[in-house]
């Protein structure tokens, strides 16, 4: 009889703290990769599917980047970023900005963050009503999206809405609290 599975998986041996052997990978991207292997084969091995094994390329440097918040990065951190920035042909600004509506809440977010669409009638036609009796503003909309100023949320194809912040002027469009299937909860502020 086989023994069951571990209920956490193990962390991988310490890398050697030594001076960096020309060409040598990363320590840190060698350990978040064995971290992150040991959690999928965990996962594999409970559920007999791998959680991110439809993924394309970007999502899984998306995914692997956003275990690493931007504010704050060590140069290793920052270097991971750069790398997987250039793997994907995107900018650093493009992985951090992914990343974090990855932590908002994972592939869905990713989605709502990077895909507009035209959502059926229903929650989106009742949002801006509950928004402007909620004194939260007037909202425009356009396509799965309601801009008021600086505050932006989008409606997920999971039914879940997003909430995005941009600076005054700007329409660079950032992830912001958590998600909620109710427009007005979403907003942060």
């Amino acid at each position: 009889r086989a023994a069951a599975p571990p209920a956490v998986p193990g962390l991988p041996p310490a890398c050697p703290d030594e001076p960096g052997v020309p060409g040598a990978p990363d320590p840190l991207a060698l350990d978040q990769l064995a971290t992150d292997a040991a959690a999928r084969a965990l996962a594999l091995l409970r559920t007999g599917e791998d959680p991110i094994g439809g993924l394309t390329l970007w999502q899984d440097a998306v995914r692997l980047a956003s275990a690493h918040h931007t504010a704050g990065l060590t140069g290793a951190a920052r270097a991971l970023y750069r790398d997987l920035a250039r793997a994907t042909g995107r900018t650093t600004t493009d992985l951090a900005r992914a990343a974090s509506a990855w932590r908002q809440g994972g592939l869905p977010a990713l989605n709502a963050l990077e895909e507009p669409w035209d959502p059926p009638a229903g929650p989106f036609d009742r949002a801006r009503p509950a928004l402007l009796a909620a004194s939260r503003g007037s909202f425009r909309p356009d396509r799965n999206r309601l801009t008021a100023g600086t505050r932006q949320l989008r409606l997920g194809r999971d039914g879940l809405w997003y909430a995005y912040e941009a600076r005054p002027g700007s329409e660079d469009w950032w992830p912001a609290g958590r998600p909620s299937a109710d427009p007005v909860s979403a907003l942060p502020y």
